[in-house]
């Protein structure tokens, strides 16, 4: 049976009755699940992971982490080679349709219909997964109210733009009331206002009991908003916790960042003593160092003989970021 969605006060209504045994089952539990492609040889392997009803569960891992794959496998989308996962203490491989039913899901690159209306892409998708009509379309027009889509609702979507797009796979990932959400990258290519609604959304929904599995690079967003996050390094977790857990194993460590007017040359600074790590985002160099005194004087230095030229320079706590740089050598983000 299909959730009822009311969305008064912009927060969803549960399933109107669960057992206490139901409610002490997790929303969502994944046991040693491997999926591996042949012809390139990634994927997951063993991947276990539990996330709670009412629970936000950050997912984080540079591309190739095995993030989507994983999200595809616990969506149903395509077969684990080995272990398996439960949805609300249903079987996700033998009780696939339960499954569906109960999840909403928006993929890093929505697709849609691009010659049909938003409104009809979303009808669509709710209709699927068994809403009756009076309650789709009210659900609908609320969502895409949120959203600050209404207006362009009768537009083909076709005619959107990428940040719509995105949004409008939000409203349809959430029309039907899930009892699980999975999100791979929903804040990527939103505007700041369209951010702050999707997260005041997200917080939302996991006050009212909703678990959802969010996939993300985005440091801030899963600090923020994340109660528990994982990170997925060669398709393997190699940690978990609680953001301020994870962060408290790199004390002792600092970023430094400093804007630099034009890009340089920036190997040498790897030679400084102390400095782990340094990785450009357009014209910031992100510094990962160890705490010690004369370390920022130095890497100014190190800069300056580089030829750069800074017009900015802040001195930051660790963030997750710098968590994974520590246990992997690794950046979390692709250098730019």
């Amino acid at each position: 049976m299909p959730l009822t969605t009311g969305l008064r006060g912009g927060r969803y209504n549960s399933r109107a009755m669960r057992s206490n045994t139901e409610n002490t089952l997790p929303a969502l539990e994944a046991m040693k699940i491997g999926r591996l492609y042949r012809s390139s040889g990634r994927g997951i392997s063993e991947v276990d992971l539990r996330v709670e009803r009412g629970e936000v569960f950050g997912l984080m891992g540079p591309n190739g982490s095995g993030k989507s794959t994983l999200l595809r496998v616990l969506s149903t989308a395509i077969a684990p080679d080995s272990g398996g996962f439960r949805v609300c203490g249903v079987d996700g491989l033998t009780e696939k349709r339960k499954v569906r039913a109960s999840m909403g899901l928006m993929v890093d690159r929505p697709t849609h219909y691009d010659d049909l209306t938003g409104r009809a892409n979303a009808y669509f998708f709710a209709r699927a997964y068994g809403m009756e009509e009076a309650k789709a379309e009210g659900a609908l027009a609320e969502l895409f109210d949120y959203f600050d889509l209404a207006e362009y609702a009768d537009d083909k979507v076709k005619t959107y733009s990428y940040g719509m797009g995105k949004k409008l796979a939000l409203i349809e990932a959430m029309a039907h009331g899930p009892e699980v959400l999975l999100l791979d990258e929903p804040s990527l290519g939103l505007d700041y206002t369209s951010q702050l609604a999707y997260q005041r959304r997200i917080r939302d929904l996991a006050g009212s009991g909703v678990a959802v599995l969010l996939a993300s690079n985005q440091v801030d967003e899963v600090e923020s908003l994340c109660d528990k996050a994982a990170f997925l390094h060669r398709g393997k977790v190699v940690a978990e916790g609680t953001p301020e857990d994870l962060i408290s194993r790199v004390e002792g460590v600092r970023r430094i960042v400093a804007t630099l007017r034009n890009p340089v040359e920036y190997g040498s600074l790897t030679e400084v003593g102390g400095v782990q790590r340094v990785v450009p985002e357009g014209r910031d160099l992100i510094i990962h160092c160890e705490e010690r005194p004369g370390i920022v004087a130095d890497v100014v230095a190190g800069i300056v003989r580089s030829g750069g030229d800074i017009v900015n320079l802040s001195v930051q706590r660790p963030n997750l970021e710098d968590v994974f740089v520590k246990l992997t050598g690794e950046a979390l983000r692709d250098e730019v």
